[in-house]
């Protein structure tokens, strides 16, 4: 009956052994599987931060970019809307002077007029 026994506390004991190795190996996944998890986490807060930049860099390049196309249109109109102004003002320059030479060209017409007549009204 000894002997019994003994094996049979043998028994037990590697059962115990084999449940206490099961419950280790239980507890060590579940710490991987959290590890993992704030691994992820952690991964996914980072590729969150980075899209997020690359968004505004985007975005940013864009509205740059508009910028820069909107000022350039900005210039061209101008430079157009300079071209006609100059134009407009030689057309109204050369007009002016052209005024200018007819009222004096009608200017002394006109004293001959009053004059003869002056002279007309003055002989009669």
């Amino acid at each position: 009956m000894a002997i019994y026994i003994e094996t049979r506390i043998i028994k037990l004991d590697v059962a115990d052994l084999g449940k206490a190795e099961i419950l280790k190996q239980i507890k060590d996944a579940e710490e991987k599987v959290r590890t993992m998890t704030k691994e992820a986490e952690e991964r996914r807060k980072q590729l969150q931060a980075e899209g997020k930049r690359a968004a505004i860099q985007r975005a940013e390049a864009a509205a740059a970019a508009l910028r820069k196309k909107l000022d350039s249109e900005v210039a061209e109109a101008q430079a157009q809307i300079d071209v006609r102004k100059k134009a407009l003002l030689e057309e109204g320059n050369k007009k002016a002077s052209e005024l200018t030479s007819n009222s004096r060209l009608k200017m002394s017409k006109a004293k001959e007029f009053v004059l003869s007549e002056f002279e007309r009204a003055v002989d009669a």
